[in-house]
């Protein structure tokens, strides 16, 4: 008899995360590091070079991307399209917490000053959002079946109740 098997191990959903955080980490490092909010990140973790503040934006990246898998992990099926509107929102809020309250704390500057970079910096985070939201709708837990009469996962459907026959070799 077969048996259906939820994606529901927060592990598995916390790694996906994780991936799909420092893909979506390097894309937005990349534009963070053009738009000049790196010495931002380097204040973070007390130090002022290009090194350390790329060293803290994968961290955060990651934590972030792992905190998507936990909270997320759930709504997101393997559907891209919905994986990339939660994804889009999560990105939009992480943004503003960040370009907002804690980027500006910890570089020394006034929080919630609401311009033109900051509005870019936002839109990095929704990108990098959308980005971890896709990536873990392809890297994350997979729904499986299982035939657990066989020991072999079934992918996609759930087998028929009651045994299988199997053909022996000279029984015609």
């Amino acid at each position: 008899m077969s048996e259906y098997v939820p994606p529901s191990n927060v592990i598995s959903r916390t790694g996906a995360g994780v991936v799909g955080g420092i893909a979506g980490g390097v894309v937005l490092g990349i534009i963070l590091q053009i738009m000049g909010f790196m010495p931002q990140f380097a204040s973070l973790v007390g130090h002022d070079t290009t090194g350390w503040a790329w060293i803290a934006q994968l961290t955060v990246a990651a934590v972030a991307g792992a905190v998507f898998g936990i909270l997320a992990g759930r709504a997101v099926s393997h559907q891209l399209v919905s994986a990339g509107g939660i994804g889009l929102v999560y990105g939009v809020l992480l943004g503003v917490l960040f370009v907002l309250a804690v980027l500006p704390l910890a570089h020394g500057d006034t929080p919630f000053r609401l311009d033109d970079k900051a509005m870019r910096g936002i839109g990095a985070f929704a990108l990098f959002g959308v980005i971890v939201g896709v990536i873990y709708a392809i890297a994350g837990p997979r729904r499986r079946y299982y035939d657990y009469e066989n020991r072999r996962p079934i992918f996609g459907y759930i087998t028929p109740a009651g045994r299988r026959r199997r053909r022996r070799a000279g029984n015609d």
